[in-house]
């Protein structure tokens, strides 16, 4: 029988991604993905047990197999009603969007944080309560999920389990749209959000070191990336960067005064909260 469970997984997992490469329509896409796993959902549903052969088996399955399952519809679904629902014509709306989208994943893993914690770090302790459906724990339905679980299919844990697995793949989506939204080249007007006030030396300072150090691309970036991302971020036009460089090392008291400040600043506020 565990075999049967995972090899609906591994062909949900295959068409998935089978699927991913032919359709090119998000909407489209999002929606076959949904229907994808619904149907396996659905398989699953009827291979379900009412008495599992060890409670062993009836773990693994509420562990391993039937979240995993229903997070890739839960997936496909919130996809599909982002997709649906989101701004189509103004860019700041947009974004706005994107991040209270994220911003109502992050209040779920706050909620459920201790649970995620459990599962990714391999736990096993609990296994017996979260994952077996005549726990005294699975039976102690929350209002929210009162009238709507399937107690035969789910425990109360599985069905949690499954909703932060696709909510954290959603959340990867909605960052890398926010990240494509700030890479826009400059001349699409994009404006940004943000205004570097402080002087163009300074950010110069700033640029040089974050490149000295390694800090983009593992190090692979040049310093002319660098600046052309900065300027693309904060809408600055450093005009001749080398001139500010040079400006820096002429300096007579101290040639990093920026970064000094940073620093005194930083240590300051660490005092002060001590």
């Amino acid at each position: 029988m565990k075999t049967d469970f995972r090899q609906i997984l591994s062909k949900l997992e295959g068409d998935l991604m089978a699927m991913e490469a032919r359709v090119p329509n998000l909407l489209e896409r999002f929606k076959t993905g949904a229907q994808l796993a619904d149907d396996s959902v659905t398989q699953l549903k009827h291979l379900v047990p009412q008495h599992f052969d060890s409670t062993i088996d009836e773990i693994f399955f509420f562990k391993h197999i039937q979240p995993h399952i229903l997070a890739k519809k839960i997936y496909y679904a919130q996809l599909f009603r982002i997709e649906a629902d989101r701004p189509k014509t103004i860019r700041d709306d947009y974004h706005k969007f994107l991040d209270q989208e994220l911003q109502r994943i992050t209040m779920f893993f706050e909620v459920h944080n201790a649970l995620f914690l459990y599962f990714r770090g391999g736990a096993t302790e609990r296994d017996e309560q979260y994952f077996l459906r005549n726990s005294t724990y699975n039976n102690e339905y929350p209002v929210d999920l009162d009238g709507m679980l399937d107690t035969r299919f789910c425990t109360v844990t599985s069905f949690k389990l499954a909703e932060l697995i696709a909510l954290e793949g959603v959340s990867k989506y909605l960052i890398t749209r926010l990240e494509n939204l700030y890479a826009l080249p400059r001349n699409l007007q994009y404006k940004p959000r943000l205004r570097w006030t402080e002087s163009k030396t300074d950010l110069v300072e700033l640029g040089y070191a974050l490149h000295l150090n390694g800090s983009f691309n593992n190090g692979d970036a040049d310093i002319k990336q660098v600046f052309e991302w900065l300027e693309n971020s904060l809408d600055v036009d450093f005009g001749n960067v080398y001139s500010n460089f040079r400006d820096i090392r002429m300096r007579k008291k101290e040639m990093a005064s920026f970064l000094t400040r940073l620093k005194d600043g930083l240590l300051k506020r660490i005092e002060e909260m001590d």
